[in-house]
């Protein structure tokens, strides 16, 4: 009747085996979630930044584009009476997404400067030089705290046909 008398020590070893394995199970029992709790505001900040940074970008694109039209319209404007505010219409049409309130231009006809208007000007000369500068205000902002105000300036210089 010796083998109805159960291994004391085998079932010792097992149920020593068993508290172990739970104590192991409750150390590390939440480890995920405390990780992404801490890497997860991190990460979002990141992503808000980069969002950020391509809306300055596209911003910066935008009136490049909206200046190159601008070069192209104003180098073919000589027989305008006024080839400045023609180009200045052109480049606020070029850039749907700016607010054009907040563009600054200036001209240079043939090294004399204009603003937005140059109404009966005699510096437009064919075979010279015309060129323009737009600049435009940005700024980075993540979660509404701004962090850089920053310019953005493009230009182009076309010769007047």
């Amino acid at each position: 009747m010796n083998c109805l008398r159960p291994n004391t020590k085998a079932l010792g070893a097992w149920l020593r085996s068993a508290k172990q394995r739970a104590r192991t199970s409750l150390k590390t029992e939440g480890g995920a979630m405390v990780e992404i709790a801490v890497t997860l505001p991190l990460i979002l900040l990141l992503m808000t930044g980069i969002f950020s940074f391509s809306i300055a970008l596209y911003q910066k694109l935008m009136l490049a584009e909206a200046v190159s039209n601008g070069g192209r319209v104003i180098a073919v404007s000589s027989s305008y009476t006024d080839p400045c505010a023609a180009t200045t219409s052109a480049i606020y049409a070029a850039a749907p997404g700016l607010d054009p309130t907040k563009i600054s231009l200036s001209f240079v006809l043939n090294g004399v400067a204009h603003t937005t208007s140059c109404s009966k000007t005699t510096d437009l000369i064919s075979g010279k030089t015309a060129q323009v500068i737009a600049s435009y205000p940005c700024s980075l902002n993540v979660y509404g705290v701004s962090y850089t105000k920053c310019q953005l300036v493009s230009q182009i210089t076309e010769v007047v046909q």
